[in-house]
Order: structure tokens, then sequence, then C-alpha cells
């Protein structure tokens, strides 16, 4: 069995750009010159009543590229799901179950992680299906500084950053009134530049990009995804891994392309997703308490991005935005929702509970599920038939 896992996320809510993408993503990796590796595919949707449908389109896709490339693709359905969570049920707890979920960003990334140590994998390389990969060397960047000490550091994960179609790794921001008072693209274009354009090659960072991710079975055993954040969970990852004392490193080397679809979601929803995982990420740091083989992090650590949206001003931003999106929103729905956010804010986006000790229970579930992973052979084996394989052997 290989030792690498390129865990590919295929969750796109425009079921047009799925077929396109994912063909085109999964053909680039044939340019890779390590061919030591298998490839997984997860799919999920925000619509169940299609997820049969996407599953066969999917099905197709690989097996279209797999014939012509010889590259080793597995699939996890969305509709193998239940059929799994049988098998876990004679082994494990509950708990683990539920970390077996393909809805929403995170947990179709924990499942991704659950599978590939069904796998055996040592090493996990995330991408996504909206990028694909033009240098030759992807695959040797991603893994050259893996278990390394830098900095009196051991390199637990690397991250990389995207570049689009023209190689720009800056994303173009364009010039709106509210943007002054939520700064978003412009603390992450410094933040990026910082990184990508700085010495060393290798340094610790404030940030990774879920597409671009490597992880080791140290790390991905040991820390999951946050499944109560419902964007910007590989932000979220950083943090934690860097409380757990497993840091994450950037390689100004290591990029992919990045060529997504436009927006699906309308800018309040965007904004308003935005809005409750700062608070939910900000919360975490104030509740965090010295705990004996952890580090706390502090949001000048985090500084310029997230931490520029972590400070005490957050609620500031989020109002002024907010008022003057409303203010020129083209229909009455927009700015209704946009007003609302500022409601949203100080209500429902405030966690109700402890959002360090949920994620300490959380982590102390997922590290108990892994190892029963580890251990338990008959498990593997039987979650490892189901999956389909192409080309098959």
């Amino acid at each position: 069995m290989e030792s690498q896992s390129v865990n590919m996320r295929s969750f796109d809510q425009q079921f047009g750009h799925t077929g396109s993408s994912l063909e085109k993503a999964l053909t680039s990796l044939n340019i890779l010159k390590e061919k030591d590796f298998h490839v997984l595919v997860v799919t999920g949707t925000d619509s169940p009543e299609s997820q049969e449908q996407i599953n066969q389109v999917v099905a197709a896709i690989i097996k279209k590229v797999a014939d012509k490339t010889g590259i080793k693709i597995l699939l996890f359905p969305g509709t193998l799901v239940a059929r799994v969570q049988e098998i876990f049920r004679d082994f494990c707890d509950q708990d683990a179950l539920d970390f077996l979920c393909v809805d929403g960003y995170a947990n179709i990334r924990n499942t991704g992680l659950i599978v590939a140590q069904i796998l055996g994998a040592e090493e996990v390389v995330f991408i996504d299906d909206d990028e694909y990969i033009d240098d030759p060397l992807f695959l040797h960047k991603a893994r050259e500084h893996l278990g390394k000490t830098i900095e009196g550091k051991i390199v637990a994960g690397v991250g990389g950053y995207y570049v689009d179609p023209q190689k720009a790794y800056r994303r173009a921001i364009k010039p709106e009134p509210w943007k002054a008072f939520w700064d978003l693209e412009h603390l992450l274009n410094e933040a990026l530049c910082h990184l990508v354009e700085t010495q060393p090659r290798i340094k610790l960072t404030p940030l990774v990009l879920g597409g671009c991710l490597v992880l080791t079975r140290a790390l991905f055993t040991t820390i999951p995804f946050d499944v109560r954040i419902p964007r910007g969970e590989d932000i979220e990852y950083v943090i934690n891994a860097r409380m757990f004392r497993l840091p994450i490193f950037f390689d100004n080397q290591l990029y992919i392309v990045h060529d997504p679809p436009p927006p699906l979601h309308p800018l309040w929803k965007r904004l308003r997703q935005d809005i409750y995982r700062f608070i939910h990420e900000r919360a975490k740091l104030r509740q965090q308490t010295l705990m004996e083989d952890m580090d706390c992090v502090s949001v000048e650590e985090l500084m310029p991005y997230p931490g520029g949206f972590l400070g005490e001003d957050l609620e500031d931003k989020i109002s002024r935005a907010c008022a003057m999106l409303a203010q020129h929103a083209h229909d009455e729905e927009s700015a209704r929702e946009f007003l609302n956010n500022t409601f949203l804010m100080r209500t429902d986006a405030v966690p109700q509970y402890n959002v360090f000790n949920y994620y300490l229970d959380l982590q102390r579930k997922w590290e108990k599920m892994c190892r029963t992973i580890a251990m338990t052979k008959e498990l593997r084996q039987e979650c490892l038939a189901l999956l389909p394989r192409f080309p098959l052997h």
C-alpha cells in the first residue's frame, strides 16, 4: 500500500462545473514525477437528492482518467457514508460515527482523513476539484520538509498557496466602499505577500489554504477539522494544530493553480459565514486555558490574517460593512439580510458554550477513533472492500 494519499475534495454545488474541473484536476496529476500514491476522491453535496447522480458522473470521470493515465484512484461517494457507519458501529462508539459525514467543508475533510487512515496513508495531500497541478515536482515539494526540525519545531504539516491561471497569487480586489471596513481581501493579500516573497522558504504560518495542504499521520490522527466552522476550516486547523504543538509551516515554493467558478451564494450569506467563524475562532482563543502539552495561541501570532478579524473591533467591522452594504443593496432581500447579519453577530453567532472545551472534547473523541482504526484490521478491511477502485485490480 502506498504511503501517500492525494485527498481530493469534490464538494461543488454548481453541478455542471464539477465534472469539467474534476477531470482537469485528476488528469493534471499525471504530470507528477512521483507516482507512488493513491488518489482518494470524496464527494458531497448540499443537495442530497442529487447525490446519486453526482456519484455516477464522478465515477465515469474517474474511470476515464484512470484508464487514460494509469493513476490509482479510489472513490468515496457520499452515498457510502451509511454503510461505513454500520461497519464502524461494530468497533467504535457513536462519537466515531458522527465524524463520518459529508455535509460541509470541515466534515468532508474529516471523512477524507478517516478514509486515508483506512488506506494506511502516512501522509495526506489535500487538493480541491477546482484546482490543477502544473508543477511536476509538486508532490516532491509537498513532502520534502515533513518531519524535519525547523525553528526548533518538527514540521507536522505544510501549506502552499494558490495562483490563478495567469500565475498571480494576489487576489484581485474590486474597489468598493464597504471594504474599507471589511478589509479581508487586503489583509489576506498582505499575509500572502509576506509568506510568498520573504525568506526563509519554510516558515511558521498563521494561515493555510485547504486546497494546497499536506498533513503527516502524527498530525491528522491527532487534530480533526472543527465541524462547527461553516467556512475557513483550513485556517481554523492551523490554530488547533498550533495549540497541540503540531505546527504547520508555509512553503513559498509549493503552489497549485486555482480556477474556481463564480461564487454561488449571495454576498450577504458568504459574509454571514465569515461572521460566524470569526466569532467562533475569537471565542476559542479567549477561552484557552493552560493545559499540559499544549500552547496558548495569541491573536498577535495570527496577524495580519486571520488575526485582523479576531480583535475587539470585530463587531464594529461587521456593523459598518453591513450597514453600507444594506444601504447600497440592489434588492430588498439583500438589504434585509445584511442588516440581519448585525443582529446575528450579537445573538445566534455567539456560542452559548465554551468553544475551547468543546474542541478539546472533539479532539479526544477523534484521537480515540483514530487509535481504533489503527488497531482494528477487520474494520479497515471491511471498509476498504466497499471503495470503488479505478482502475480495477
